[in-house]
């Protein structure tokens, strides 16, 4: 059973155990019932929801002799989609049936995107990004970025796609036409990047320790700074009002109802060590976060109240996730420690 501070009531039941190579990120597939773990030694290690023990474990080797360094739910939710050191991103399945949706040579596809409509996924190795339907077939490439591209996000409804860069963000139609880019400037490496729910925000993670958004109305900036370290990791609420960001010794939530939150004081949950990670729950006003000593902490956005739940390992956490209905919190950490959270007790 979890802890929680006093006078709160938080039930769950923790699954935790320990992988030989860090875990790059998590995902669930939602549609088979398992939580993935992308591993550094190339794998895709699965656990169901309904039995999370230890031999009920499977690994799927996705990337052999390779390094995993980005993963992803496939759009039927049936498995995973992943990219690697070997310049291949790959469609594996939770039966172990593995295919290659894309290969680039001598590349490294460091990061992939997968629309919430299920409708598309876009890849990115060095300049180019590469765009997919929903059935994993290649839809466009596009190489006009002025840098490697360090992020991706589609937008609520699938039809246009951020990549984040240096000198800041490029947007794409997501079709076959021959296109521009849309340019939207700011300056510095831009590592990060997330569309609002509401299609109203593009907002960026910048090398500088500073968020930056860009009000897609009218292109106006919005800078907000003052972040420790990097803040890599963003999560928004449900409703699109709230986005949670990791970089400082607390969770810090954006309000960005109406004009956008610059100016505004951001509320602060969960102190402790370095959030490294931040999950928005799927249904409440809840913010799970990843700590650099491997706290795993829960906010309450309408009260500010936080408690912990459990110690994944003694390294930082390195990735979060909710399943899609809410109950299951998945989690990761740079030493390789994995857990599952069932809050469905």
């Amino acid at each position: 059973m979890g802890k929680a501070s006093p006078g709160t009531q938080v039930g769950f039941k923790a699954y935790l155990w320990q992988f030989q190579s860090g875990v790059v990120a998590v995902a669930s597939a939602d549609s088979a019932g398992h939580a993935g773990f992308g591993l550094g030694d190339g794998s895709i290690a699965l656990r169901p929801f309904d039995t999370p023990d230890a031999e009920t474990t499977r690994r799927l080797i996705a990337h052999p002799d390779s390094a995993l360094l980005c993963l992803a739910a496939s759009p039927d939710g049936k498995g995973f989609v992943s990219g690697g050191d070997d310049g291949r991103l790959m469609l594996t399945t939770v039966d172990g049936e593995g295919s290659e949706l894309a290969s680039v040579p001598r590349k490294w596809i460091e990061h992939v995107a997968v629309a919430d409509n299920g409708g598309g996924i876009a890849y990115a190795a060095g300049k180019r990004v590469g765009l997919l339907d929903g059935e994993g077939r290649p839809v466009a490439i596009f190489e006009d970025h002025p840098s490697t591209v360090a992020g991706l996000a589609f937008n609520p409804k699938g039809k246009r796609l951020v990549a984040a860069h240096y000198g800041g963000v490029s947007l794409w139609w997501c079709k076959a036409d021959a296109q521009p880019a849309k340019r939207l400037n700011w300056k510095g490496s831009h590592i990060a990047a997330t569309w609002s729910p509401d299609g109203k925000f593009v907002m960026t993670a910048t090398q500088e320790n500073e968020l930056h958004g860009w009000r897609l109305a009218d292109s106006a900036d919005m800078r907000m700074s003052g972040y420790p370290t990097k803040p890599r990791s963003l999560s928004w609420s449900k409703d699109g009002r709230w986005l949670a960001t990791s970089g400082a010794e607390v969770v810090v939530v954006w309000d960005c109802k109406g004009k956008g939150p610059m100016g505004t004081a951001p509320l602060e949950l969960s102190r402790g060590a370095i959030v490294t990670a931040v999950a928005c729950h799927p249904r409440h006003g809840l913010i799970a976060s990843g700590h650099a000593d491997g706290q795993i902490r829960m906010g309450r956005i309408s009260d500010e109240s936080s408690i912990e739940l459990e110690k994944l390992g003694a390294a930082s956490v390195t990735s979060l996730a909710w399943s899609r209905d809410g109950r299951y919190l998945i989690a990761g950490g740079e030493d390789g420690s994995a857990g599952i959270l069932d809050f469905g007790m």
